[in-house]
């Protein structure tokens, strides 16, 4: 029996708070929309099956937000409660048993969409894949809560070496960052409200009368490698997200004949050592305005630094993102275009080769959230995921900005046009 949790609570951190306030929008038979998956591959060896559930037992000790429960007050407000207990309790708690490899891919299409409740469980679950009898991945389904992205390749990282026998102490987490977003961290959350405040000010507003468009939904497989993608983007001496991004806002200005638009970027918040290896979810959206006239190569540059400007301040409550946001859309302020750029760094191997592109289209599978979203995944090679439902939009002019964007990036990265 898993050991009484911790009595006390602690305040929620902004990442946090953002997640509960998304979850919380979400209807009771959608909110499995905050759960993650990830398949682990085992290292190499030979693996007993008990070694790897101790693993993942410690890998819950070292991270507190793996063992973390949230009790919401009488305002509304989240608040961390982390559970006592040993390692083996942990493991205990989050394993969820063994299958064939086989059933990998209908297990993760069942799992991710079984709602983890994080007021009431631990915030993630794990099952082991076997191949002949033997230990060969891990399948986990993590709720937002928990971790975002890069926080499960830290998990990653640590659970191989666990698994290989190191000894981690208790690691950084949310509640020692909570605590310092209420002391000595809140300036850094009043300066991310006013780079809030002055961004909308500046920022476009939205024709009226404009038109609800369809939901749309496409994918354009640009058919270029992330290597070729990362070197093109380096002689630019920009970042690949900045290059993508500077090709979107190119697109856009150019199919809708306005110069000026507002984004929301996604923002890691993880630049400084107190926040890079924290295990929690630490993305939030940061707002920019770009309203350049130079041509596609000598925006870059300008972009690239715009960006890095309005990504340091990404932290920044969402309750008083919503009160400013509300605010500006109320004015008639444009909803915005956002941007989340997943791309593997430099030097993450590929073997793929050049391809011509691809676009699919197909119906959008949820209309909630932004109203034009465009995800660039890039792991072996670059891919557009594009969700669009926003006034003014059709289905003519996705495919053309589509194609305007490929021809900029086939440009600039030696891909081929469309």
């Amino acid at each position: 029996m898993f050991a009484t949790p911790i009595a006390e609570t602690y305040p929620a951190t902004v990442g946090q708070l953002s997640v509960w306030r998304d979850i919380e929008k979400m209807p009771p038979e959608r909110r499995w929309e905050a759960n993650l998956v990830f398949v682990w591959d085992l290292p190499a060896g030979q693996w007993p099956e008990n070694d790897v559930w101790a693993a993942i037992g410690e890998l819950g000790m070292r991270h507190g937000s793996l063992r973390t429960t949230y009790v919401i007050d009488d305002d509304g407000m989240p608040r961390q409660r982390l559970a006592a207990g040993t390692a083996a309790e942990v493991g205990d708690r989050v394993r969820q048993g063994t299958a064939d490899r086989a059933e990998r891919a209908a297990m993760e299409a069942a799992e991710l969409q079984r709602e983890i409740d994080a007021t009431a469980e631990l915030p993630w679950r794990a099952w082991l894949l076997t191949e002949d009898g033997a230990p060969r991945q891990l399948l986990l389904v993590v709720n937002h809560m928990a971790a975002d992205g890069a926080a499960m390749l830290l998990m990653r990282e640590d659970f191989e070496r666990l698994l290989r026998g190191e000894t981690l102490p208790p690691a950084r987490g949310p509640l020692e960052m909570a605590l310092d977003q209420e002391g000595a961290g809140s300036g850094r959350l009043r300066a991310a409200e006013r780079h809030w405040r002055r961004t909308l000010a500046a920022a476009p507003r939205l024709a009226p009368d404009t038109p609800q468009g369809p939901p749309l939904g496409a994918t354009l497989h640009t058919g270029i490698p992330m290597p070729q993608a990362n070197e093109a983007a380096a002689r630019h001496e920009v970042t690949l997200a900045s290059l993508i991004l500077g090709a979107y806002y190119t697109a856009l200005r150019e199919v809708t004949g306005a110069p000026a638009h507002l984004f929301y970027p996604m923002s890691a918040n993880r630049f400084d050592d107190d926040h890079a290896a924290v295990v929690t979810s630490l993305n939030q959206w940061a707002p920019l305005v770009l309203d350049l006239d130079e041509p596609f190569p000598q925006l870059l540059g300008r972009t690239h630094w715009r960006s890095f400007a309005a990504l340091k301040h990404g932290v920044c409550s969402p309750d008083a993102i919503l009160a400013i946001r509300e605010a500006h859309e109320r004015d008639g302020g444009d909803p915005g275009y956002y941007y989340n750029p997943i791309l593997a760094p430099p030097g993450f191997p590929s073997d793929d080769e050049l391809s011509d592109p691809s676009l699919e289209r197909y119906p959008p599978a949820r209309v909630t959230g932004p109203g034009f979203y465009v995800i660039a995944r890039g792991l072996t090679s670059l891919d557009l995921i594009v969700r669009v439902h926003r006034p003014g939009w059709t289905s003519e002019a996705l495919d053309r900005l589509l194609t305007r964007m490929q021809e900029l990036l086939a440009a600039a990265l030696g891909g081929r046009a469309l």
